[in-house]
């Protein structure tokens, strides 16, 4: 079957060929009769609509239905096969031109779809004409068929006959040749035939009465109403079917002599029978293109309303259950926010009263120092209190920096930092607690130093707890080293690396997260809540850095390593910076502390007097005001969560007045957020410090007032 239809597709061809070199022939030959004296070409050349529309249709290959056809009918009538092979040439390159500029300016489509395709195929017409009234015109010329002072009469005859049948023809049968076109219902069929006859009777009465010669008038143009009659009413099969009506009625009066446009001269009439051609074919193409884009904007909106609708009413269920299920997400979702508000909250009120207690804890540990100095047992008992408290304040810290890292209200106070200082910064801050264990701390800095631009408390915490980490999970008397160098030349990389408990394969890609942490003895001797490495790599990549965790098993140690980027350029320095050694000795101060917590009032206190600082105790706010206006202190550590009256209220009182406007306000609190630090410096504190203090942290804002 297949072969079959191979071999009958070159007989199908050859007939469309001969079918069109047939038609194109009797065409030429109806319009032959319309030719206008004493010249060759006609007013109309139905042909070269024609001859355009096949090549749209069929495309270049029909070009020798074309050839034949045209070749044939100017055979019979010059007589002359190379006059004739040359018009019939300039014929099919006329419609082959016009086809290729309609596919590339406008598309290959049966129909109008959009008015400004109209405008540009009117122009292609009227291009693709010249070369058929060129080539025409000039073979009959050298064949001596028509004189030369004719020339350009017949040129502009031969152009405007196939321009005119171009803008009427082509898409008349374009237009027709739509498979499956719209079915019209019997009113519209009705309306049609009323349609016909009512155009007949008009084109008759505005071109077919009155003698030749009378004067135009635009009388023709009221058939005009047609057009958009049509263009409103019928699909655009009808609009062009009622342009080539009414050119056939104007054309065929015209030639005869009848009619408004045979009162001028030859040319002059072609030239108004033309404007009206082309006035009447804009318009209706133009019309309709707009008409039925309308209708089928209607039409696709209709269908999407139509679709949506049923989309609507066969998942309605669907919908409904969605909507819960949302509705149910989002009830979820707030749920998690409150959640995590209220942990965040619990957070913030646990670090608070955690710290409460560890003040007074280490007030007394400093007073118990200051008072024992030189007692080497009482010396080992500091040393175990401070160890726990500073490790129980890192605990209390860490989970509090979970809290703020992860809900985003961590921000860094950034600079340039040296990576070999911070380093030696946090191993004398591990030292005593590597020490109690026995373990051999080595420390490894690199040749140069290595600037990095970061906030220097985050990067110091972050050192500190991967020892801490790697004090905690060494057994005793091993080996913990610390190493810093510069890799591939942008990165300062810091290395933990201790000969501890290790860690298997599985636990390498969790180590951290939130809680994880390796296998633990039930004596817990390790101590420690599983956030400290979590709060590693947060802090890490807020530095724009990597850290990464090895271990070649259970017992055979573990690595951690910090890559963080080195500064391109090196800071410039007013000059070199030199360490103030503190005072040989220190003034006597005014302090006022104002706590609600007796304990670490009372033992910060103790702690002062011991320090020959004159100090006034108050244990709530309502007699801050008074006791400061009479006491005038330098110094007034103030505590936040009083009852009556907080912290931020009594420190704007103190500011407002003028004897201690130039007093440093601290804000000694357990609220250690971002967000309190905030409230704090808009209150007019100086300085925000959070419990347990560090003695020598209040050593130098004490020394600060000196002078």
């Amino acid at each position: 079957m297949r072969q079959q239809a191979v071999s009958a597709q070159p007989l199908v061809y050859a007939g469309k060929i001969v079918l069109l070199a047939a038609l194109y022939f009797v065409l030429a030959k109806l319009s032959l009769s319309l030719a206008i004296p004493p010249g060759y070409a006609t007013a109309v050349w139905p042909p070269a609509g024609l001859a355009l529309a096949a090549v749209l249709l069929e495309g270049n290959r029909a070009w020798p239905g074309i050839w034949l056809g045209a070749a044939a009918v100017n055979f019979t009538v010059q007589a002359s096969m190379g006059a004739a092979g040359l018009i019939a040439t300039g014929n099919t390159l006329e419609a082959l031109a016009g086809a290729a500029l309609v596919r590339h300016y406008i598309g290959v489509s049966r129909t109008f779809d959009r008015g400004e395709d109209v405008f540009k195929f009117v122009a292609v017409g009227a291009a693709a004409s010249t070369v058929a009234a060129t080539t025409g015109v000039a073979s009959l010329a050298m064949q001596g068929a028509i004189a030369l002072s004719d020339l350009a009469e017949n040129w502009w005859t031969w152009w405007q006959g196939d321009t005119s049948a171009i803008i009427v023809i082509t898409p008349l049968l374009l237009c027709w040749s739509v498979r499956d076109p719209p079915r019209w219902p019997a009113d519209r069929k009705i309306e049609a035939a009323f349609f016909a006859i009512a155009l007949a009777i008009v084109g008759y009465s505005v071109f077919g009465t009155g003698a030749a010669g009378h004067d135009f008038e635009p009388l023709p143009f009221v058939t005009l109403p047609f057009i958009v009659w049509a263009a409103f009413r019928f699909d655009q099969r009808g609009v062009t079917a009622t342009i080539a009506a009414l050119c056939a009625i104007a054309i065929s009066y015209t030639v005869v002599g009848r009619g408004p446009f045979s009162s001028r001269p030859g040319n002059v009439s072609l030239l108004f029978l033309l404007a009206f051609v082309c006035a009447v074919a804009m318009t209706g193409l133009v019309i309709s293109a707009i008409v039925g884009e309308r209708r089928r904007t209607l039409e696709a909106l209709h269908r999407s309303r139509d679709e949506l609708e049923a989309r609507v009413a066969a998942r309605t269920e669907e919908l409904e259950r969605a909507n819960r299920s949302l509705h149910e997400e989002i009830r979820r979702i707030e749920m998690l926010e409150r959640s995590e508000r209220r942990m965040n909250e619990f957070l913030a009120m646990l670090g608070h009263e955690l710290r409460n207690p560890l003040a007074p804890i280490r007030n007394a540990l400093d007073l118990m120092r200051l008072k024992s100095a030189g007692d080497s047992t009482h010396e080992w008992s500091h040393g175990i209190i401070d160890r726990q408290v500073s490790q129980l304040t890192r605990l209390v810290d860490d989970l509090l920096d979970v809290g703020r890292i992860t809900s985003g209200k961590i921000a860094l106070q950034k600079e340039a930092v040296e990576v070999n200082a911070t380093v030696i910064r946090a191993v004398e801050v591990c030292r005593p607690l590597a020490d109690v264990r026995g373990h051999a701390l080595e420390v490894l800095l690199a040749h140069e130093p290595l600037l990095i631009e970061g906030d220097p408390v985050r990067l110091s915490q972050i050192v500190v707890n991967l020892l801490s980490n790697a004090v905690k999970y060494t057994s005793d008397g091993g080996k913990i080293q610390v190493s810093v160098a510069r890799e591939d030349d942008d990165w300062a990389a810091v290395r933990v690396k201790d000969n501890g408990i290790g860690m298997s394969a599985s636990l390498i890609p969790t180590i951290f997260d939130l809680f994880v942490q390796g296998e633990r003895s039930l004596a817990r001797t390790e101590g420690g809540l599983g956030v400290g490495l979590t709060v590693v790599k947060q802090l890490v990549h807020m530095h724009g850095g990597s850290v990464v965790a090895q271990s070649s098993g259970p017992g055979m140690g573990s690595e951690f390593v910090v890559r963080l980027p080195i500064l391109t350029q090196r800071p410039s320095t007013s000059g070199p910076v030199s360490r103030q050694e503190p005072p040989l000795s220190r003034p006597r101060r005014r302090v006022l502390i104002v706590d609600d917590n007796h304990d670490s009032a009372d033992s910060l206190a103790a702690v002062l007097r011991a320090l020959d600082h004159d100090v006034r105790t108050l244990y709530e706010g309502a007699a801050v005001s008074a006791v400061a206006e009479e006491f005038q202190p330098q110094i007034v550590l103030l505590d936040i969560g009083l009852p009556g009256m907080n912290g931020y209220e009594i420190a704007r009182q103190l500011r407002k007045s003028a004897k201690l406007r130039s007093a440093i306000l601290v804000a000694l609190t357990g609220y250690g957020r971002d967000e309190d630090r905030e409230l704090a410096r808009e209150a007019g504190f100086d300085h925000h410090l959070v419990k347990p203090l560090e003695p020598e942290v209040l050593e130098r804002i004490i020394e600060s007032t000196i002078g």
